[in-house]
């Protein structure tokens, strides 16, 4: 799409990617946004990038399961929308409302959430969705990868990969 080989109208690539999932959009053309609950994507200016370690143990959750067993959903946090929401310090302190079901009902998510959290320079861990999979986030790419090598000698027969917020 970028080098026009694909030619199609902005309604038409909001379309499709709405059939996709509901968030392919941001993936389409990459930059510092969110989407909100109405479907309108919010853009941002200034860009605070993670490292990440993505975890997952060698069996799944049951999302609906999970999502059976919460009683209520917490209200959306981001208003107003300001650069703060991207902030290690904000989103540390921001909850799952899946996560608490998820780590009772699979009782070594919770021990890897512990471990990745314990890691040095690991600012905050989450668990991401309905599971099964656990996000560790890092300022550098040097503690993400260090932090890779230890979670996969403490547990080697998960898997995990490094990335990047973009």
């Amino acid at each position: 799409m970028k080098k026009k080989i694909i030619k199609l109208k902005k309604s038409e690539i909001r379309k499709i990617s709405n059939e996709i999932g509901s968030d392919v959009i941001l993936g389409i053309k990459p930059s510092f946004a969110i989407l909100l609950s109405n479907g309108d994507i919010k853009k941002y200016k200034n860009k605070i990038k993670f490292h990440i370690l993505v975890a997952k143990p060698n069996f799944g959750c049951s999302t609906k399961y999970i999502y059976s067993k919460v009683n209520s959903f917490s209200k959306p946090q981001f208003n107003p929308l300001k650069q703060k929401l991207f902030e290690a310090k904000y989103l540390k302190n921001l909850d799952n409302d899946l996560e608490k079901v998820a780590l009772n009902k699979y009782p070594e998510l919770k021990i890897i959430k512990s471990y990745l959290s314990g890691l040095p320079n690991s600012l905050f861990a989450r668990m991401s969705g309905s599971g099964s999979s656990i996000v560790a986030y890092f300022h550098s790419k040097k503690a993400c990868k260090k932090a890779c090598s230890q979670y996969k000698r403490k547990f080697n027969s998960h898997w995990c990969i490094e990335s990047k917020t973009i």
